[in-house]
């Protein structure tokens, strides 16, 4: 099938010739599913390692925009689809997109574009100023959808909530995660659930992530000190 294959497609050329933005990629990338090649294959448990390329000394993932540019830029090894807006959830803030790398029209996207991606919702560093407190109203929907998707994660020991103010930006909800680091692919599967969960129960606030795996750390701290778990497994 000739290049553009896809809407995706359609927006990456566009960008390229001039007669698109930056913003309606970003949105077709989020919408679309992408091509993942996964050259360590999987694991008995459906883990994967994502493949990592370095461009200008910073690390981005592979991904392709068609079963067609995937076949000409990485062949024929193991892969996985998923859509794109899961795969930005999936991915540590470092980390932007190589789209198309050896295809016919590519471009690497930021992390930043990656975060857009993922509408908002990022993880969280240690280190990072926030103001942390109890949210006004319960986001009992929103709760009962993690708790949910957390089930089907082995890693996820327990989950806690707490209304989170990074530096200057709005208030929004942190979920801060207990995970049990020796399962494959633990953070992940955690990012995916709380990504999914997220886009089943939209609510006004954005939703964000903390591991609370260093008790040195003062988010981890304050949540483990100050609020109650909603999930347990």
């Amino acid at each position: 099938m000739a290049f553009p294959a896809n809407e995706l497609e359609s927006a990456l050329a566009a960008l390229g010739s001039g007669m698109g933005s930056p913003d309606q990629l970003l949105r077709a990338l989020a919408d679309n599913e992408l091509w993942v090649p996964l050259p360590g294959g999987t694991g008995d448990g459906g883990e994967a390692q994502l493949p990592v390329m370095m461009l200008d000394g910073q690390p981005y993932v592979a991904v392709y925009t068609s079963a067609e540019q995937y076949a000409r830029g990485a062949g024929q090894q193991v892969h996985m689809v998923v859509g794109g807006c899961a795969l930005a959830g999936m991915l540590d803030e470092r980390l932007g997109l190589a789209v198309n790398p050896g295809g016919e029209v590519g471009l690497p996207v930021r992390p930043d574009g990656v975060r857009t991606m993922r509408g908002g919702r990022t993880t969280v560093r240690a280190g990072q100023p926030v103001r942390l407190g109890a949210p006004a109203e319960e986001p009992r929907a929103l709760l009962a959808a993690l708790a949910s998707a957390f089930e089907r994660v082995p890693a996820v020991v327990e989950a806690r909530r707490a209304l989170a103010q990074m530096g200057d930006q709005p208030p929004g909800l942190l979920i801060g995660i207990r995970a049990d680091q020796r399962v494959a692919g633990w953070r992940q599967a955690a990012l995916a659930a709380v990504d999914a969960a997220a886009s089943a129960e939209p609510m006004p606030l954005t939703v964000d992530t903390a591991f609370l795996d260093d008790p040195t750390d003062p988010i981890t701290a304050w949540m483990l000190g100050n609020t109650e778990p909603f999930y347990q497994r």
